[in-house]
């Protein structure tokens, strides 16, 4: 009983989280709108002068689906400026920077299959395996470049190198320790 009851909160939680999110984004949007410029302002927008209303995609995040709503500012043969795209940090595929952070932390845990399982219990069905290995791989894109910028220096002979080590994990036998031992009894 108590088992159902909390995965009942934490669902009914996350929904709550997840509307309110999408709340959120679509105040962004009304308030966007009704910041638009008006006249000669609106070729102010990096030289595009027509704008429409009504762009929508979809963004994964840990909360579940949201549909985030903005306006687009277009212009003949040239890609379309999201001015709230950028407010609020979108990222460029379907799914959100907690969400991509959740799928490394997971995935490095163990398998895709149990991050996978993971990011499901906690967040709904907003990612295949496939997705996660591909949200993973994104995630260490540039792993080369920051190994290539800690390349260590050769030393020189007035360099100190210093080692430090323990015992610990040598496995001792009892009569080997016999002689080495004080008798603090005296």
């Amino acid at each position: 009983m108590l088992w159902s009851a909390r995965g009942l909160v934490e669902a009914r939680g996350r929904e709550l989280n997840r509307q309110l999110l999408q709340d959120h984004l679509d105040l962004q949007a009304l308030r966007e709108e009704q910041a638009l410029p008006v006249g000669r302002d609106r070729r102010r927008v990096e030289g595009r002068g027509r704008i429409e209303r009504g762009h929508e995609r979809g963004l994964a995040t840990v909360f579940g689906p949201v549909a985030v709503r903005r306006l687009a500012f277009r212009a003949p043969g040239r890609p379309n400026i999201y001015p709230a795209g950028v407010a609020l940090s979108l990222p460029a595929g379907r799914h959100s920077h907690g969400l991509r952070r959740l799928a490394v932390c997971e995935a490095v845990r163990g398998s895709y299959d149990t991050a996978k399982a993971a990011i499901g219990a906690r967040c709904g069905r907003v990612a295949g395996k496939r997705q996660i290995e591909e949200l993973v791989r994104s995630a260490a894109c540039d792993i080369d470049a920051f190994y290539a910028m800690r390349v260590p220096v050769p030393c020189t002979s007035e360099v100190l190198l210093v080692i430090s080590a323990d015992g610990k994990g040598i496995v001792m036998r009892r009569r080997a320790c016999e002689p080495t031992r004080v008798d603090r009894s005296a």
